[in-house]
């Protein structure tokens, strides 16, 4: 009776098991984040008795592609798993996100003090300003000069009091709603896009035997992206030219990305790779259907322009987290640590993966966080460009060149020469232009002046025609106590009309480079220290004297 009564416990135990629910969240632990779009890794232990048992694992991202997720456990056999959305499960808020919470309420209390202050001191105020008027209207008898005098040192000694408590208050209470409106307005910002639901995963699982392993659940997901950008620092003319390349990491998953290993790459996953084919081309009559307006190259109807536009923008490095920013030497000093200690650049065949050793936090909130990537010795040549009829400015230009061996992706990057600021620039790596040009500033020690000519300018009328002569002097000095390279433009007109002839008469010294297509003459050309040199340009132009031509 005692072994048949053990048996049946021991049944009823298995098949209580056979059934059974576990639930256990994920961590986030891995991203690889691609131009448009998120490879997410997560990890959730668990220990698990032998039986069959329905495990739900939470903590996932609401928004994902449900084909790629991906499922795998040693030792557990996954028969069946199914992708859900909970919306009653309230989520728990980030760090962050507390702070700001605990922060807004104490704002929001010191407020109401403030208020209150300020109301029981208008309120003294009135009950002196009231008793006063009344202590001096008394309805029996006359008041004496002595009450008077009394009563006004009395209001006089505590409403000067009251006003200024009455003017504090005022500003406590305006300081303090602005930092309320502040802090309202960061943790709006803050807060998770999507926070009333989270994606949980219901997983059918037999496991043989007791054991401890861990669920690995991988997916992709749409609502994460990154923007390659760089900066460009240029010390002294004297020096490499330092690139350094960041990325602009930013996601709206539902989730916040804490201490999370992250890879960066410019791969296309999720889009339709099929090679073109023809299709019939069919001539016929144009029969107009509709206006379109060109835009960027696109052709848009005018009456349905939709279009959405996602900008690069420089964002500071506030927000993001990695772990560590120092090492301690042998000595025990603190010695900077770089960024490229910890970026391993992963060349693959047709696309470039960042795999960055320091963990991250991400917040969910879609703020870009700005991440550093490597750092580059950029090969450059430096020159001045001066166009004297458009501008009496002298500019400095860096070429860039050797950058293709570092596969550089388009993005924006700002430029800093000799500690100032320049200005942004679109860096266009896979551009046919073999070089990159840089304006840096203009330079007054080379300066240029553009005369006309009037002893060799003229217009002569012979026969049916008009000839006007126009004839151009430019002069360049060198101040500077060092040699320095310049190139020189100057423009001739270009005739699209078979009734007006342009000839150049004079180009003196002997152009670099003459665009005959554009009229566009180009010196390049030395200056040594303290050199002046002198170039003249002289053109005319011929049409019926009947005809006006506007030079």
């Amino acid at each position: 009776m005692k072994k048949v009564l053990v048996l049946t416990l021991a049944l009823l135990a298995i098949c209580a098991n056979l059934h059974a629910q576990k639930e256990f969240s994920a961590k986030i632990n891995h991203a690889t984040v691609y131009l448009q779009g998120a490879a997410l890794t997560h990890t959730a232990t668990a220990s698990l008795k032998s039986g069959s048992y329905d495990v739900i694992i939470n903590g996932l991202s609401p928004d994902i592609e449900v084909n790629s997720l991906k499922v795998t456990a040693n030792g557990v056999l996954i028969s069946a798993s199914e992708f859900s959305n909970d919306f009653i499960t309230p989520k728990e808020e980030s760090a962050r996100i507390k702070k700001l919470q605990d922060s807004l309420e104490l704002y929001k209390r010191q407020l109401q003090e403030a208020k209150d202050e300020l109301t029981m001191h208008n309120h003294l105020l009135k009950m002196l300003t009231d008793g006063t008027l009344n202590n001096m209207q008394q309805k029996e008898g006359t008041v004496s000069i002595a009450d008077i005098n009394a009563n006004m040192e009395l209001y006089k000694s505590k409403a000067g009091a009251l006003q200024r408590s009455i003017d504090q208050d005022n500003r406590n209470v305006a300081k303090l709603q602005e930092t309320v409106k502040r802090v309202q307005k960061q943790l709006d910002q803050d807060m998770t896009q999507d926070k009333q639901r989270t994606g949980v995963l219901r997983l059918s699982v037999s496991v043989p035997q007791t054991i401890n392993t861990e669920f690995s659940i991988t997916y992709f997901t749409n609502l994460a992206s990154w923007v390659p950008c760089y900066d460009i620092n240029i010390a002294s003319m004297d020096k490499p030219v330092v690139m350094k390349s960041k990325a602009q990491v930013m996601q709206v998953t539902g989730l916040d990305w804490n201490n999370v290993k992250l890879t960066l790459s410019n791969a296309t996953p999720n889009r339709t790779k099929e090679a073109p084919v023809f299709k019939t081309w069919f001539v016929d009559f144009y029969t107009p259907r509709h206006h379109a307006q060109i835009i960027d190259g696109m052709q848009v109807r005018s009456n349905s322009v939709s279009y959405s536009e996602k900008s690069a923008k420089l964002a500071s490095l506030e927000g993001v987290s990695a772990k560590d920013g120092q090492m301690t030497s042998a000595s025990g000093a603190r010695t900077p640590l770089l960024m490229d200690d910890y970026v391993d650049v992963d060349m693959q065949e047709v696309h470039v993966n960042y795999n960055i050793a320091v963990p991250y936090d991400i917040p969910g909130n879609g703020k870009e966080q700005l991440i550093d990537l490597k750092s580059y010795d950029i090969k450059a040549e430096y020159k001045y460009y001066s166009v004297p009829k458009l501008s009496d400015e002298t500019y400095l230009i860096a070429t860039l060149s050797d950058y293709e061996q570092y596969n550089l992706l388009p993005g924006f990057a700002t430029v800093t020469f000799d500690n100032t600021f320049v200005g942004k620039t679109m860096l266009r790596p896979n551009a046919t232009e073999k070089n990159i040009s840089l304006t840096l500033t203009t330079d007054p020690r080379i300066t240029v002046k553009r005369e006309k000519q009037s002893n060799f300018c003229s217009t002569k009328h012979v026969g049916s025609s008009t000839t006007v002569t126009q004839s151009y002097l430019i002069t360049v000095k060198n101040n500077q106590t060092k040699t320095a390279k310049l190139t020189l433009k100057e423009q001739y007109p270009i005739s699209n009309n078979k009734d007006i002839e342009v000839k150049v008469v004079e180009v003196s010294p002997e152009a670099t480079y003459n665009k005959t297509d554009i009229g566009v003459l180009t010196w390049d050309v030395e200056l040594k220290a303290g050199e002046t040199r002198t170039f003249v340009v002289t053109y005319s132009v011929k049409y019926p004297k009947d005809r006006n031509v506007v030079l």
